[in-house]
């Protein structure tokens, strides 16, 4: 931009960080074909060490490269999930799943199912526990 010729109006491809202009970083787009089920799926989880993806009955995991299958429940209302680094747990009303911190596998767990769920302090704080949601 010559100097005294206005203003910049138009900027592509770029965005203010730091009081100058960059470039946006790559994303990688995550191939969700596999799940098939309509909205409100795929639900994509980012968390601190992990990305789930989910449909109505497959928890999946990206690799980095590929989804990749974990566990295959039964169909309820849909996900929620809290995150405590390489710990998940996650509930659809129907099943409550966890992803464990030692092998970081997934398994149906003897926790109660939940409607709704947050992280209080390193705590889990759930709501509605074991009422089955359909």
């Amino acid at each position: 931009m010559p100097r005294d010729s206005g203003y910049l109006v138009t900027c592509s491809g770029a965005v203010g960080k730091d009081g100058v202009l960059s470039v946006l970083d790559n994303i990688t787009r995550i191939a969700t074909t596999a799940i098939t089920d309509t909205f409100p799926y795929p639900q994509i989880f980012v968390f601190t060490k992990c990305i789930i993806v989910c449909s109505s009955t497959k928890i999946y995991e990206w690799t980095g490269s590929a989804l990749e299958l974990k566990l295959t429940v039964t169909a309820g209302s849909t996900w929620r999930a809290v995150d405590f680094h390489d710990f998940v747990y996650m509930s659809n009303g129907k099943v409550a799943v966890e992803r464990s911190a030692a092998d970081k596998t997934y398994s149906l767990s003897s926790q109660p199912v939940a409607s709704g769920m947050c992280n209080y302090n390193g705590q889990v704080i759930i709501g509605a526990p074991d009422v089955e949601v359909s």
